[in-house]
């Protein structure tokens, strides 16, 4: 397959043609293709040949065909999705998609760092969602063949040939700030109170009086920076997050990052030397912080998510999948 965005046409000929495939576009496109070997999710922030992009016209479509040696497709709810490591096939890739803001996400965010054979195989993938500005309204999907989920996470099980191993690597940009330290008193999604510095204040007034909405809260656990992205939740006057904050851990808001990210970004995958990157996904907090739209990345095409899957829930990162030669 060339490496290029698909129209919906397009997509469908490849799904009759029996493709094994991932395909990410606009909910009006993906409720009008055919059934067959294909899991999906709603998302219309795209990145093509000619760079970053909203679009209701194009999808993106990543055919897996000629890497598994087998494949099975499944669908997770919130009580059995922590099967989603114990189905897979001995030496494989697990690709999964998730849809934002529901159970099955929580429950994932919470307990996958505990799923038993964990890390045993690749677990990547992305959160489905919406745009941007219907985020909370519009109910993000998740499909599985022509079958359409909001309640459900999909993942594809690959089993790589024998000579094959896979191996995720992630990158961010992004460190903590100099600024406030802020703590929770409860782990969750959605949170109305937080205490900065100490002191008890409600964290909806006080990320409302800033003006660095995307860039992300970030934790420091022994030298592994993780990122939670905040969302405004002007309604009913609450933040909501794309991956849960947990109590008694120190955040702080992000450094703003000087450097060209693009520049940043080939950077950091030229160092993979001759490694072929098989699968990546970005934040699209990342298409927002660094202007993205019609900025192409050499190389790339892909999609920006609501959230990424590097083992567990990620935000505000770049992730990526290699394909290897197993070592004798």
């Amino acid at each position: 397959m060339e490496n290029k965005l698909y129209t919906q046409a397009e997509t469908a000929a490849l799904i009759k043609q029996g493709k094994l495939l991932i395909i990410a576009g606009a909910e009006v496109l993906l409720a009008g293709l055919p059934d067959g070997y294909w899991i999906g999710g709603s998302n219309p922030y795209l990145l093509g040949k000619d760079g970053g992009m909203y679009s209701e016209e194009l999808l993106y479509v990543k055919d897996l065909t000629n890497l598994a040696a087998d494949y099975n497709m499944c669908a997770y709810d919130s009580t059995d999705i922590g099967n989603i490591t114990t189905d897979a096939f001995e030496n494989s890739l697990i690709i999964a998609i998730l849809p934002a803001h529901s159970k099955v996400l929580e429950e994932f965010a919470i307990r996958s760092p505990e799923f038993e054979n964990q890390f045993i195989n690749p677990l990547l993938g992305w959160i489905s969602g919406s745009k941007f500005e219907e985020m909370g309204y519009a109910l993000p999907t998740t499909y599985l063949g022509s079958r359409k989920f909001t309640d459900k996470g999909v993942a594809l099980h690959i089993k790589l040939p024998a000579n094959k191993v896979g191996r995720i690597e992630i990158i961010n940009p992004y460190e903590q700030g100099n600024g406030d330290e802020v703590t929770f008193e409860q782990d969750g999604f959605s949170i109305s109170d937080c205490f900065v510095n100490g002191v008890r204040t409600n964290f909806y007034n006080y990320m409302h009086k800033r003006d660095d909405l995307f860039l992300p809260l970030v934790a420091d656990y022994a030298g592994a920076k993780i990122n939670v992205a905040v969302m405004m939740d002007d309604q009913n006057k609450r933040v909501k997050f794309f991956a849960p904050v947990f109590r008694d851990t120190l955040y702080k808001i992000a450094k703003p990052v000087q450097t060209d990210y693009i520049h940043f970004l080939s950077d950091k995958l030229q160092r993979e030397g001759k490694s072929r990157i098989e699968y990546s996904y970005s934040c699209l907090y990342n298409y927002f912080n660094f202007a993205l739209e019609k900025k192409p990345i050499p190389g790339l095409v892909g999609t920006f998510t609501f959230g990424e899957i590097g083992y567990q829930l990620l935000n505000v990162t770049f992730v990526y999948l290699v394909i290897q030669d197993r070592l004798s």
